[in-house]
């Protein structure tokens, strides 16, 4: 988006495919083949940063450890001997069965879905050291191998003193167990300019505690853990919908702004270079702190506005966020994980740490994160390459950001990667960024992209591809339903059915207000999830304070409408009916009245029927094979059933829903169930 006052705003179209991890030869194979990353020369140091985070119950484990090997030498050069990916297996990280004894730290409960950090002594280094500089110049590895033989490659990272301080020997690695029992590991920790973005796991030379390994025990899934831990990790399943690994299907409900949330005053270095100097309090929100929620020390108001809007969020049924790790040269200029704007190779430790005790209490609370990797904008673009246009978009710098990002977060269980807002990228750049991605992210989290305004080409580059899982669709509001069938079967056709996220609704300069959300109800909300859409996020415009919109919206009470009727329908068709198996049919509906395009239907033939009126004023009729049925009204207004359940029966193949016991001219929706149709219990949603 272009500064206020802005033109339409465009994103690029987030079509987000679940990769397959770290253990993909073939696209290592063909990443190598493009071209092999240069090292990059050290930065301007910059003054390291201490923070301090609460710390975590830990737990020593006995390992076995290979000895130190040798300190690396001035012009190391990574040249890769073995095109076979960043997973090259056991022997590939020096995981020897013979290495002799050491020690290292599990920090975490050892259990199905937590969240365990693997901490090791290594090399003492700061934030902002340039010789060699402890992002970009080592490379810690670590190779987790579950009960049933299955092998994950996860990457480490830089942690300071291992408490959010930037200076310290710790070395990190984490991690979340699909699968109770023993599980063993092995570490590999290696040095040379440039190996952190190397995938070859030759590349660099052993160092430290390269080659150390051991087990510790996992216990089963708590399944009243709160938030996403309990569900396990959210995936792409093969078709339409997301899925929660040990739990139910997925829909979305939620919020598109501010896309910068990170933009928080209470966070360690960080500001706005913009002429506003504007940086959110989200003060509105601190009495929606809760005592035993996380805090962040040395902030003004302890964390407490953030941490209370992610609460404020999840009560009111928002179960997603929006979010750009990284906007310099955007819109926001207010949000960057590094030491300083220019200085692109060094990560602020500190203020990572406190990134990560928020995405962890949203991740309890309920929210997923959709987390956007650039802005359209050239100088955002283009400025992990200093501002030049380079031939490579998977540039040393780029490469790093993924790999810090996928290091420190992906053992979350609810993230959607977004290649980019408004993507201009090439169907060629975007597929080699989703491919290194890919790569790196063990967890598989689903990859998408989100589409300019009112243009699909990004989308249409990429249909069929294999890392590519799910949409970020940019759209106008009369478009909605349209635009969701459309991609559900162009992408179905192609060979890889995507989830369809609706995730930015126009007119840029309106979105959702304090006023329209009875209007958006109707027009897209229920269009969108009774044409088979796996979740809608909603943009706020662009606004003045209070009422705030996509840049510098303080208290999402202003938009309490549109929360309540999104959870309404959500609950409505989790707790009613197996929209997972559902198609939009709405060509069985006839005779309804016209208002906002008529009625949709989502069905499953002879079964189920869900049915969205945008007015019942006229009596409608559905075509349904004779029989029994039973018919319920549904409230979208209070999100309540509404009359006594009626029995009815279809001959000649058509059912008459009749009017509903109140308020005809009124929005409302049908559930019609075949006799003998058993509904599904209600999931175990947080």
């Amino acid at each position: 988006m272009t500064s206020s006052p802005r033109p339409a705003r465009r994103r690029a179209a987030a079509l987000v495919l679940l990769v397959s991890g770290l253990v993909l030869i073939g696209a290592a194979i063909w990443l190598w083949s493009r071209s092999r990353p240069p090292a990059v020369a050290p930065p301007t140091p910059t003054p390291p940063v201490a923070a301090t985070t609460p710390a975590t119950a830990t737990a020593t484990l006995s390992i076995t450890a290979a000895a130190p090997t040798a300190t690396p030498t001035g012009g190391l050069s990574f040249s890769p001997a073995l095109p076979s990916g960043y997973d090259g297996g056991d022997a590939a990280l020096n995981c020897a069965p013979t290495a002799g004894p050491g020690a290292a730290v599990l920090d975490g409960q050892p259990a199905v879905w937590q969240p365990l950090t693997l901490r090791f002594a290594g090399p003492a280094a700061t934030e902002a050291d340039a010789g060699p500089n402890p992002f970009l110049d080592y490379r810690l590895t670590v190779r987790f191998v579950g009960p049933s033989g299955q092998a994950t490659t996860v990457p480490g990272f830089f942690a300071g003193d291992g408490r959010g301080g930037g200076a310290g020997d710790q070395w990190a690695a984490r991690f979340a167990a699909d699968e109770p029992g023993r599980w063993r590991w092995c570490a590999s920790f290696r040095a040379g300019p440039g190996v952190a973005v190397a995938l070859d796991p030759a590349a660099g030379t052993p160092l430290a505690f390269d080659g150390a390994a051991g087990t510790f025990d996992v216990a089963p899934a708590d399944p009243t853990a709160p938030g996403f831990f309990g569900l396990g990790r959210l995936e792409y399943a093969g078709g339409h919908f997301l899925k929660f690994r040990h739990g139910p299907y997925w829909l979305k409900t939620g919020t598109n702004s501010p896309e910068n949330f990170l933009a928080y005053s209470g966070f360690e270095d960080t500001a706005d270079s913009d002429a506003n100097a504007f940086l959110h309090s989200y003060a509105a929100h601190v009495a929606d702190w809760r005592p035993g929620d996380p805090t962040l020390p040395g902030a003004a108001d302890e964390g407490k506005g953030i941490i209370g809007a992610l609460n404020y969020l999840a009560d009111a049924g928002v179960n997603a966020i929006y979010f750009l790790p990284m906007n310099l040269g955007g819109d926001g200029n207010d949000t960057w994980p590094f030491l300083a704007p220019d200085d692109v190779t060094h990560y602020d430790i500190g203020k990572l740490a406190q990134w990560r005790v928020v995405f962890e209490h949203a991740q309890r609370r309920g929210i997923a994160l959709h987390m956007v990797l650039n802005e359209t904008e050239p100088a955002n673009r283009r400025w992990f390459d200093g501002g030049e246009v380079v031939a490579d978009i998977l540039s040393a710098p780029r490469r790093l950001f993924y790999r810090e990002l996928v290091a420190r977060f992906a053992d979350l269980p609810a993230i959607k990667w977004n290649l980019s807002e408004e993507s201009v990228f090439s169907d060629d750049e975007a597929i080699a960024l989703a491919g290194y991605l890919g790569a790196l992210d063990w967890a598989g989290h689903p990859i998408g992209l989100h589409n300019p305004a009112d243009w699909f080409g990004p989308l249409e580059g990429i249909l069929g591809c294999p890392e590519f899982s799910i949409t970020s669709i940019q759209y106008q509001i009369d478009d909605a339903g349209a635009l969701v069938e459309a991609w559900r079967a162009n992408s179905a056709r192609a060979g890889r059915p995507w989830v369809v996220e609706l995730d930015e609704n126009r007119p840029a300069q309106e979105g959702l207000t304090p006023d329209n959300a009875g209007a958006l109800r109707k027009t897209v909300l229920y269009d969108a999830f009774f044409s088979g859409a796996g979740g809608v996020e909603w943009y706020l415009g662009y606004h003045p304070l209070p009422v705030g919109g996509d840049l510098d919206v303080e208290d999402f009470r202003t938009r309490a409408g549109m929360w309540a009727y999104a959870l309404y329908a959500r609950r409505f068709l989790e707790e009613n009916t197996p929209f997972w198996l559902m198609a939009p049919a709405d060509a069985l509906l006839s005779g309804e009245a016209q208002d906002y395009g008529g009625g949709e239907v989502l069905a499953r033939p002879g079964e189920v029927y869900a049915v969205y009126l945008p007015s019942a004023a006229w009596p409608a009729t559905l075509a349904a094979p004779d029989g029994g049925y039973t018919l319920r009204w549904y409230d979208p207004r209070r999100g309540v059933f509404s009359g006594e359940p009626v029995a009815l029966t279809a001959t000649d193949g058509a059912l008459a829903l009749g009017l509903p016991p109140a308020d005809p001219a009124a929005d409302w929706v049908v559930l019609i169930t075949a006799a003998g149709f058993l509904l599904p219990p209600p999931p175990a949603y947080p």
